[in-house]
């Protein structure tokens, strides 16, 4: 009876690792056709996701930390998923888009983002970087915001790639929205995308 219970018990652990594995195999690979991202995962999916943004040397001690449930209120209000000691701060998808996209982001882009989610213009005094090296797929420029991810009529895909936010005061004609590489890519206000070459 005790060996039993033993075995069903270990069976019981593996089948749950073995599922835990497979949730988070499906953090960095391509969304099925018609479904969107959400925020509906575990904790150790959303670190796995998050850190698929940038580069090891950057992710390794990156601090990874939640999209609050209302972005406008500001990141602080964010959960923290894992603690960071570089400075970076890694994000995971952002709910309701047709493919992944999370990002890391410097202490001064985090600053950006912050400002500019919340209306505000950001005074930023250096530059700032963010990666976003699984991509990511944006409405229509000018569209307004779909609550129904559905009912977008068309996504822009933009591969991997850096951004990079300027200075305060800065003016760079580079920061127009361009084509690169076949990619029609617009920048965000105050904002500069740059492709990252695979």
């Amino acid at each position: 009876m005790i060996r039993g219970v033993v075995y069903g018990a270990i069976s019981l652990a593996t089948i749950s690792s073995i599922a835990c594995a497979e949730d988070l195999a499906t953090a960095t690979t391509p969304l099925a056709p018609g479904t969107f991202t959400t925020s509906a995962h575990s904790d150790e999916w959303k670190i796995a996701n998050a850190l698929s943004a940038g580069p090891a040397s950057i992710t390794e001690h990156a601090a990874v930390m939640d999209w609050p449930a209302n972005p406008k209120d500001g990141m602080s209000h964010g959960r923290v998923l894992r603690q960071g000691t570089n400075g970076w701060t890694c994000m995971p998808d952002a709910p309701g888009r047709p493919q992944h996209d999370p990002m890391c982001v410097d202490e001064t882009m985090m600053k950006w983002l912050t400002a500019t989610l919340a209306g505000k213009k950001p005074d930023i005094d250096r530059v700032g970087l963010s990666y976003m090296l699984m991509g990511e797929a944006r409405q229509g420029q000018g569209a307004p915001k779909a609550k129904d991810p559905r009912q977008v009529k068309e996504w822009f895909y933009i591969g991997p790639h850096v951004m990079l936010v300027p200075r305060a005061g800065y003016e760079s004609q580079n920061c127009e929205p361009r084509t690169v590489l076949g990619e029609r890519v617009s920048a965000a206000p105050n904002a500069c995308v740059t492709r990252a070459e695979a």
